[in-house]
């Protein structure tokens, strides 16, 4: 029998490689049997329109069930995403705010973006400091999204002396 992790390793080569027929089947093989992983790159499918129509509200339900059902923490930066992209602010601050809270620290920087600039939430340097510092000691964080943080916390930083 084919485990889920094989399966999301399959979807994930076959979609790396353009193969986006195998690598929708193992997606949906792989959250049919409970893969958090497989579901949330299923709703990816989905979302971007990756070997299938483009299906923002399919996309986000696929997302929320990630979320509802395993605590995915991608599902849960990619539901703020789309709110982001719906011009729902708010909405979409919470969420990085889940992500945030379950590990994400990636979300970090988004939070502090926000407070930034204000957006979904009031104004706030100080919190936005915090969360680049968060960020920047982040474990689970992209080079380039570390590399953003440090430059945001460069240019922040001199208001603080």
């Amino acid at each position: 029998m084919v485990t889920t992790d094989a399966l999301f390793r399959i979807g994930d080569a076959a979609e790396e490689a353009g193969d986006f027929d195998l690598a929708l089947r193992s997606f949906e093989r792989g959250s049919s049997l409970g893969s958090a992983e497989c579901l949330t790159r299923l709703a990816y499918l989905y979302d971007e329109g990756l070997g299938v129509e483009v299906d923002k509200p399919l996309a986000m339900k696929l997302y929320r069930r990630a979320w509802r059902r395993h605590g995915s923490t991608g599902a849960a930066n990619n539901i703020a995403i789309l709110y982001r992209e719906l011009g729902r602010y708010q909405d979409m601050f919470g969420w990085f705010q889940r992500a945030a809270r379950g590990g994400d620290d990636g979300a970090q920087l988004d939070l502090a973006k926000c407070y930034l600039e204000g957006v979904g939430v009031r104004k706030n340097v100080q919190l936005a400091l915090r969360c680049l510092a968060i960020a920047d000691g982040g474990v689970h964080i992209s080079e380039d999204e570390r590399d953003e943080a440090r430059a945001l916390l460069a240019v922040l930083g001199p208001r603080l002396v």
